[in-house]
């Protein structure tokens, strides 16, 4: 149902790199041919992986990523009895050809957020408070650039309205009101934002303030300074707001024995403490808890490996167990957990099943009509992510054992998802 893909992870503008690169973020590319405890200058190349004979994983070298490609799409492709140029609306068979970690957050907010409207008297209703709206607006739903543009917006208007008032006041003490008043005016209202007229355009003389004057500046600088209260308040509200530590594999696997979902953290300086995992899946418009297999549920750590969160079907309790694979509409997972800075780490995903109704609608399929396949419950196994560090194209050891890393995971095998073959029977 998902043939592979062996490409290049390289995909980000030469730009990002720079700038990665400047920060001494990652920008490595290709499989280890030599020991990654060399660093920056450790041989990578094209490449793929491959399982032996003896069940080793092995990394098999090529001069080009296309030949990867070829000999990986040698091994996997779509499930027998499937034409690959059959029309396939629902998506189900198509490959998907990059990590995709931003898709869950997009489906969140496209899909899940838009997909349920409120109707009746009236839609204002449904608030505790018009402040604490306005404030959600600004510190979560409002983008940085459209807030930095309002902040800029807010501060003319600012500036406009204190000439204007100041104009206002000066006439109404008898100066004439024409373009040379509005002009000077301006410039002392700059003074109320903190710039100051006479540092840019000079000394010069000018007559004193009256009262008036004076009460309106005062009023003028009090409200700025409550403005910048409130927007140094937003800056630090938007800059506690969890990061992204961790990211789900785009779609997830479901077989005769088992459903499993993929998630990695996505910087390596960062470890996980007290994890708490929930699965669950709707059935015909039901949802029901899935414990995880072997009676976990939660982990004390996770560091850099990548984590594959498994339910078992075959249990007699499970919610899926004998099921006919259609009647499974969705599935989905939430992790929490407090990283090593101890900052909270808050995540979740939601897979669709190709073959639930949800999914053959047009208003889920525009959704997603200029993307990237939805997140996706596949009818398969997850390919082989891991192996330990070996001489490419040969099951030999490195000489220096004692070398770390071990372990290596390959990200381009992340998103990919080995089909069955179709059956008739398609319980799970």
């Amino acid at each position: 149902m998902h043939a592979a893909t062996a490409k290049s992870p390289s995909s980000i503008s030469w730009m990002e790199r720079l700038m990665r690169r400047a920060w001494g973020l990652p920008t490595g590319e290709g499989f280890y041919c030599e020991h990654p405890s060399k660093g920056t200058s450790a041989r990578r190349a094209p490449g793929y992986h491959h399982i032996s004979e003896r069940g080793n994983t092995m990394m098999m070298e090529t001069a080009t990523w296309e030949e990867a490609n070829e000999a990986v799409n040698k091994r996997r492709k779509y499930a027998r009895g499937q034409r690959e140029n059959v029309e396939d609306f629902r998506r189900e068979h198509e490959q998907r050809q990059n990590l995709d970690l931003r898709l869950h957050n997009f489906t969140m907010h496209n899909l899940g957020m838009k997909s349920v409207a409120p109707e009746g008297r009236s839609d204002a209703l449904i608030s505790v408070s018009l402040g604490e709206d306005i404030w959600h607006i600004l510190t979560v739903d409002m983008s940085l650039l459209r807030l930095l543009l309002l902040e800029v917006l807010v501060e003319f208007t600012f500036i406009f309205i204190g000439s204007v008032s100041l104009a206002m006041v000066a006439a109404a003490e008898g100066q004439d009101l024409d373009s040379d008043l509005l002009s000077a005016k301006l410039m002392l209202s700059l003074t109320t934002v903190r710039i100051s007229s006479d540092a840019i355009f000079g000394w010069a003389e000018r007559t004193p303030s009256t009262k008036p004057e004076i009460a309106v500046l005062a009023v003028l600088g009090w409200a700025h300074w409550l403005l910048l209260s409130v927007a140094g308040a937003i800056i630090v509200a938007r800059a506690l707001r969890p990061l992204q530590q961790v990211a789900f594999a785009p779609d997830c696997a479901m077989n005769d024995k088992e459903l499993s979902i993929r998630m990695i953290l996505v910087r390596k300086s960062v470890a996980l403490y007290d994890v708490q995992v929930k699965m669950m899946c709707t059935v015909g418009g039901n949802r029901y808890h899935l414990p995880l297999a072997r009676g976990l549920t939660s982990y004390d750590h996770m560091w850099q490996v990548p984590m594959t969160f498994k339910h078992d079907i075959t249990a007699e309790d499970s919610p899926l167990h004998g099921l006919d694979f259609a009647k499974v509409s969705s599935v989905s997972i939430s992790v929490s957990a407090t990283d090593n800075a101890g900052n909270p780490v808050m995540a979740h995903a939601m897979y669709y099943n190709p073959k639930a109704w949800l999914t053959g609608r047009p208003e889920f399929q525009g959704t997603f009509t200029n993307g990237p396949p939805y997140p996706r419950v596949l009818r398969g196994t997850y390919a082989d992510q891991i192996r330990i560090f070996r001489l490419p194209n040969t099951e030999a050891s490195y000489e220096g054992s004692s070398a770390t890393p071990v372990w290596l995971y390959n990200m381009d095998n992340f998103h990919v998802i080995n089909p069955l073959e179709e059956k008739e029977d398609e319980s799970v």
